[in-house]
C-alpha cells in the first residue's frame, strides 16, 4: 500500500493529505500494471523452462531409465570383450602351442571390424549408434573365435588318432628296455658275419618275457618261419606306422585280430636266426622303417629316456670301434 503524504494547509491551519495529479496516478496505474505484467511473463517462462509437463516429465524418466540400462549394456560388453579377450590368449599361446598349430594374426582376428558404418544415420556420437558399433565388433570377433575353436577340435581329433596309432608304448617293460644288444643301423650279422642293415633295435630280455603292443591297431599278418624272424608278427596302426616284433616264442594274438595300447601280444623267445633270448622290434613309418627309440620318449622320463639314447648310441660306437 501507497503511503499517504500530507502537507501543512495556512489557511487551515492543518494537515491535509496530497491529492495526487491525474498524470500522476496514471503514471503510477501504468508503471503497476507494466510490472505486473512483467513479473508475470517471467513467471510463466521459468515455469516453462523448469517445470516439465506431465508428458515431458515422463518423457524424461524414460530416458533417465534407458541411460541407466545403456550403463548395464556397457559393462556386460566390457566384461564379454575382457572375456573374449582371455579366450583369444589362451587360443593362442595354450591350445596352439599343444597343437603345433600357428596362432590367429590381428588382421585374422579383426577380419570383418570397420569398413561401411551402418549406424552414420544415428551420428557417431549418439549413444545408440556407439553400442550397437560395440556389440557388432563383439559379435564379429566371437564368430571368428568360435570358428578357430572349431579348427582347434579337428586338429586336436587328428592328432588324438595320430597319438593313439603312434607306436610309443614300450614293446617290453622299462628294465629290459635299456638293454640294447643291437642298435638300429649298420652291424655285424651275429650268424653270417657280414655287415649288414639292422633296421630294428634288439632288447635282450629272459625268455617267456612279455611283448607288448606298441600302440593300438590290428594284426595284419603272423608267421612262424624256422630261420629268419622265427615267430614274428606285424601290426597295422594307421596314420602310416605299423611295428615288426620277431623272434618271438609265444604269440598270444590271431590274425586281423583289434588290439588296444600296451595289450600283452606274446612273449620273447629264441626262434629262428637268433643267438640268444631277445625281441626284435621294428617301426615302419610311411613304408619306412626307423629307429623305434625315437618314439619312446613320450613313455619315460628324460633320465630313462636319456639313458636308453646313450645305451644305443654306446652300441653304435663300440661296433664302429671294433672294426
Amino acid at each position: 500500500m501507497l503511503k499517504t503524504k500530507y502537507y501543512y494547509n495556512p489557511t487551515t491551519c492543518s494537515y491535509e493529505p496530497v491529492r495526487p495529479s491525474v498524470s500522476t496516478f496514471i503514471l503510477r496505474t501504468f508503471s503497476f500494471l507494466f510490472f505486473s505484467v512483467l513479473l508475470a511473463a517471467g513467471m510463466v517462462r521459468y515455469y516453462q523452462d523448469h517445470v516439465p509437463s506431465p508428458k515431458e516429465a515422463a518423457l524424461w524418466q524414460a530416458n533417465e531409465r534407458l541411460k541407466a540400462y545403456y550403463d548395464v549394456v556397457q559393462k556386460k560388453i566390457e566384461s564379454s570383450t575382457a572375456l573374449l579377450a582371455t579366450l583369444q590368449q589362451r587360443d593362442d599361446d595354450l591350445y596352439r602351442v599343444l597343437l603345433n598349430t600357428a596362432p590367429l594374426s590381428a588382421t585374422e582376428r579383426n577380419a570383418g571390424i570397420g569398413g561401411v558404418n551402418k549406424y552414420a544415420h544415428l551420428g557417431k556420437d549418439t549413444l545408440i549408434a556407439q553400442t550397437l558399433s560395440k556389440v557388432d565388433q563383439l559379435a564379429s570377433q566371437l564368430a571368428i573365435q568360435n570358428k578357430s575353436y572349431d579348427q582347434i577340435i579337428s586338429l586336436a581329433k587328428q592328432k588324438t588318432a595320430k597319438f593313439a596309432s603312434t607306436p610309443t608304448f614300450p614293446p617290453v617293460s622299462k628294465k629290459h628296455l635299456k638293454r640294447i644288444s643291437a642298435h638300429f643301423g649298420r652291424r655285424l650279422h651275429p650268424i653270417y658275419k657280414i655287415f649288414k642293415m639292422h633296421e630294428g633295435v634288439d632288447f635282450s630280455a629272459p625268455m617267456h618275457t612279455p611283448i607288448y603292443a606298441a600302440a593300438g591297431g590290428y594284426i595284419k599278418w603272423i608267421k612262424k618261419d624256422k630261420k629268419g624272424y622265427g615267430h614274428h608278427l606285424l601290426i597295422e596302426h594307421g596314420n602310416g606306422f605299423k611295428t615288426h616284433y620277431a623272434h618271438m616264442d609265444t604269440i598270444m594274438v590271431k590274425e586281423r585280430q583289434r588290439i588296444t595300447r600296451g595289450q600283452q601280444i606274446g612273449t620273447v623267445g629264441n626262434s629262428g636266426d637268433s643267438t640268444a633270448p631277445h625281441l626284435h622290434y621294428e617301426v615302419y613309418c610311411n613304408g619306412k622303417r626307423v629307429n623305434p627309440i625315437q618314439y619312446f620318449v613320450g613313455e619315460l622320463t628324460a633320465a630313462e629316456y636319456e639313458e636308453v639314447r646313450k645305451q644305443s648310441a654306446y652300441q653304435t660306437q663300440a661296433l664302429c670301434s671294433n672294426f
